[in-house]
C-alpha cells in the first residue's frame, strides 16, 4: 500500500507543483501567516503581509505593539481582533520563553497562544524540514475519499496518516491535499479532472466533465497563478 500511496503523492504533486500558500520567509513569517490564515482566505492574508511585517519585524516587535496597532494591520481579515490578541501572545512567549526563536518542536510550538497542531505541523514541515502532516478540513475529505483512512475527525486522520505515510513523503500531503481540496475534491467532487481517480475509492463518483468544464480549469489556473504572485510578495 505504502508505494501505490506515494506514487499518488507524486501524480498530484506534478499537479499542483507550487508550495502551499503560507510557506514563506523565515519561521516568524511562517508561523504568523498561518496563524492569520485561519478561516480566511490565504489571498486575503498575503495581501496584507507585506504591510504587517513592515510594522512588525520581529517578534519582539510584534510583542512589543499595542493590541490596536496590530488590530489595524490585519482588520481586513476575519476574526482579526481574537487574532491579534494571539499574535501578541505568542510572539510575547517567544520572546520570554524561547529567546525570541520560534520553537522546533510540536510540543513547544502548540503552547503557544493560537497553535494547535494543525499550525504547528505546517511550520515544522515548512521552517524546519521536520516529518509532520497538517491535517485540515480539505485533507482530512480528500484523504477518507481517497480509501488512505478511514476517520471520523481531522485528529484521528492525522494519527492514522502518520503512521502509513513514510517521513520523506509527510511534507507533500498537505501541500498537494489543500489545493486538491480547495479545487477539485469539493463537496461535490470534480472527478473529470483528478489525475488519480481511476485509484479513489470513493464510490460516487462525478466523472462526466460539464459544459464549462474548461472555464472551471481555467480559473483554477487563474487562481493559482494569482496566489503563487501574493506568496512570493509577501515577505
Amino acid at each position: 500500500m505504502t508505494n501505490d500511496l506515494i506514487a499518488m503523492l507524486k501524480t498530484l504533486k506534478k499537479r499542483w507543483p507550487n508550495p502551499g500558500a503560507m510557506e514563506i520567509g523565515n519561521p516568524y513569517q511562517n508561523l504568523v501567516g498561518v496563524l492569520l490564515s485561519a478561516r480566511t482566505r490565504d489571498e486575503q492574508v498575503l495581501k496584507l503581509m507585506p504591510g504587517f511585517f513592515k510594522a512588525f519585524p520581529t517578534p519582539e516587535k510584534l510583542a512589543a505593539a499595542p493590541v490596536d496597532k496590530i488590530e489595524s494591520k490585519i482588520n481586513t481579515i476575519g476574526m482579526f481582533r481574537q487574532k491579534a490578541k494571539n499574535l501578541k501572545s505568542m510572539a510575547t512567549d517567544v520572546v520570554e520563553k524561547f529567546g525570541g526563536e520560534i520553537p522546533q518542536t510540536m510540543e513547544k510550538l502548540v503552547s503557544l497562544a493560537g497553535v494547535g497542531r494543525k499550525t504547528a505541523s505546517v511550520v515544522l514541515v515548512a521552517s524546519f524540514n521536520t516529518p509532520a502532516i497538517a491535517v485540515d478540513t480539505h485533507v482530512h475529505r480528500v484523504t477518507n475519499r481517497l480509501g488512505w483512512v478511514k476517520a471520523k475527525t481531522p485528529e484521528k486522520t492525522e494519527e492514522a496518516l502518520l503512521k502509513i505515510i513514510p517521513d520523506k513523503s509527510k511534507k507533500t500531503v498537505n501541500q498537494v491535499f489543500v489545493k486538491h481540496g480547495r479545487y477539485l475534491c469539493i463537496r461535490k467532487p470534480r472527478c473529470w479532472a483528478c489525475p488519480v481517480a481511476d485509484q479513489c475509492a470513493f464510490k460516487e463518483k462525478n466523472l462526466e466533465p460539464p459544459k464549462n468544464a474548461e472555464a472551471i480549469l481555467e480559473d483554477i489556473e487563474r487562481r493559482e497563478t494569482i496566489l503563487e504572485a501574493l506568496r512570493e510578495q509577501a515577505v
